[in-house]
């Protein structure tokens, strides 16, 4: 004999465990203010009982809100999954966010269709809110989220910052993880030193850039400077392209560990020994830089918990908290590579 199907239970059936019209029992479990705590615990005990789980789409039309933050990312895909940086945002973020009702969503916005998409998303209020992992790629979905008026929290600074009073920003002070780096260098005795940074056009490297001259000043001259990519490989070439060139130095500050692993490996082989004839300074401390041979002397980025910080301001802002700026600190982590 075919059993009967058991349907889903519904907000009738806790309507009227509770004692309460459907009304009622639905603000109850939105937890409207015009509702008294004592209903709201019957009600709560009544979902309980008869195992009813609200439908997210009906809750979102009740409250107005998708409980859903969108993690905007503007970089290739392959950036995303290949960068250990965006691994600790993402981590960070979705640690912070565990702790409440939302749920994170990625938002990939590199090509102009993905754009056009996340354009769409946004005027149909699709999320609550948004984090701008890469927010120097995507001014055009910037000048979006502000005329919309979608809570927004920046994760780096932009240069000028147009919606500061806007939106939020929390950032590392690359700034000052360039003059740790430098310092470093600078009192182990080097004098003449090379930088290998990432892309020109990227805000970090140029704030890196301005800490490390803040030490070094004329002792880094733009034909000391190499700007490349952010993997091994490109700090492999990079090095080559330096030897090749035939550039006195003993000291290589890199803006990134994954561009020191590269740097190191060319001067492996090329003879040179890290440290004895050549120190490298690292930038970020993934995990990466304590496997180094020899393992990294690097400026480590609190990205982990940079993500945390974003989703918490993201959660207050949905709540109507003003736009913050929130300034994340640098730390030298002294290995063998110096």
């Amino acid at each position: 004999m075919t059993q009967p199907v058991r349907t889903a239970p519904t907000l009738a059936e806790v309507a009227a465990a509770a004692g309460v019209s459907r009304s009622t029992a639905s603000r109850a479990l939105n937890d409207s203010p015009r509702i008294s705590e004592e209903t709201k615990k019957r009600v709560r005990a009544a979902a309980k009982e008869v195992n009813f789980v609200p439908n997210a789409r009906g809750r979102a039309l009740a409250v107005g809100r998708t409980e859903i933050i969108a993690v905007l990312v503007t970089e290739p895909l392959s950036e995303l999954f290949s960068d250990p940086t965006y691994s600790e945002f993402l981590s960070g973020i979705t640690e912070e966010l565990s702790e409440s009702s939302y749920l994170p969503v990625i938002l990939q916005a590199s090509s102009t269709h993905e754009r056009n998409r996340a354009r769409e998303h946004f005027e149909r209020r699709s999320f609550d809110a948004v984090i701008d992992v890469s927010p120097y790629k995507g001014s055009e979905l910037l000048e979006v989220l502000c005329e919309l008026g979608v809570p927004t929290v920046l994760c780096g600074q932009l240069e000028g910052h147009p919606y500061r009073d806007v939106f939020s920003t929390v950032y590392s002070d690359d700034e000052e993880g360039g003059r740790f780096a430098a310092l470093a260098i600078k009192d182990r005795g080097r004098k003449d030193i090379v930088a290998v940074l990432g892309p020109q056009d990227n805000p970090a490297v140029a704030d890196r850039l301005r800490g490390y001259r803040a030490v070094l000043g004329e002792d880094l001259p733009d034909a000391n400077v190499i700007y490349t990519g952010w993997n091994s490989g490109d700090g492999y070439q990079a090095m080559h392209q330096i030897l090749a060139r035939e550039i006195a130095f003993d000291g290589v500050l890199c803006g990134s560990d994954r561009i020191a692993a590269g740097v190191i490996t060319a001067l492996n082989e090329a003879g040179l020994s890290v440290p004895a004839d050549v120190s490298v300074v690292g930038f970020d401390d993934h995990e990466i830089a304590a496997r180094c041979v020899p393992a990294l002397t690097t400026v480590r980025q609190p990205l982990r918990e940079e993500g945390h910080m974003a989703a918490n301001i993201a959660l207050d802002m949905i709540k109507g908290a003003e736009p913050t700026t929130s300034v994340m600190h640098m730390q030298l982590i002294q290995r063998d590579s110096l």
